[in-house]
């Protein structure tokens, strides 16, 4: 069985091509490659080849920013880009950049000081930075380039360093059960009730996630939906649900 679904296919094919085109033009007028003509450029490939951007139940106005860090993601660790075009990188994806220091705090095996160096690069943590920094731990490992325990370990680093946003990493958390998921439906691997349950008793062991947080089946049908394409026909194998009722838990809302 293939592993890699067509979701997944389909963005690395996005996102190289658009790559090919931004360093042709960096390397002709660096000047034209600004990071809102980049962001521009991959809202149109996303919606010609009818692509959404990761993302939960809500459509942020940002989103489209946000996703900017999928573009990093594969420049970087996939294409070894930044090593070859630093300036190009230090002039466009200064917010990704600034996340993956972040993201190398938490990783380490000394947490003494994280929170006051996290800091000093961000400015401050809320929701939104706290979705910033997961993003970026998500979209690594949506691309093969983490596994799943160090995506873990990340929320895990984040509790101790701020304790006060405990719920938002958990909320991120619920999200990304939700979108791993979703994933495994795209790869082949959930198929049917009985796989889809199984999948989702062990990401709550998994991800230290109690079983009454778990993501409703609403809330995975809405990403499953929404970012991966999935046909409703598979959906309605997989899920026992009713289109027309209202969603569920705002508690979902991401």
């Amino acid at each position: 069985m293939d592993k890699e679904g067509k979701d997944l296919k389909k963005r690395k094919s996005i996102l190289m091509d658009l790559w090919n085109d931004l360093i042709t033009m960096w390397e002709n007028n660096s000047q034209k490659v600004t990071r809102q003509y980049i962001i521009e450029r991959l809202k149109n490939e996303y919606n010609k080849e009818k692509i959404s951007p990761i993302k939960g139940a809500s459509d942020p106005k940002d989103i489209f920013d946000k996703e900017m860090a999928s573009l990093y993601v594969l420049g970087k660790y996939g294409m070894g880009l930044e090593v070859q075009y630093p300036d190009l990188f230090d002039s466009i994806f200064g917010q990704e950049i600034k996340m993956d220091q972040v993201n190398e705090i938490l990783l380490s095996d000394n947490l003494d000081g994280a929170k006051d160096k996290i800091l000093a690069i961000v400015g401050d943590i809320n929701g939104n930075s706290i979705a910033k920094i997961m993003r970026l731990g998500l979209t690594k490992e949506y691309f093969g380039f983490i596994d799943q325990k160090t995506v873990v370990k990340l929320s895990e680093s984040l509790r101790k360093a701020f304790p006060e946003q405990k719920n938002e990493v958990n909320k991120y958390m619920r999200f990304y059960a939700a979108f791993k998921i979703s994933k495994a439906i795209d790869d082949g691997i959930v198929r049917n009730r009985i796989t889809k349950e199984a999948l989702k008793q062990a990401l709550a062991i998994e991800l230290n996630i109690d079983k009454k947080d778990m993501p409703r089946d609403k809330y995975i049908i809405k990403i499953a939906t929404d970012v991966f394409n999935i046909p409703q026909k598979l959906l309605r194998h997989i899920f026992i649900y009713n289109q027309g009722k209202k969603s569920e838990n705002k508690k979902d809302r991401n």
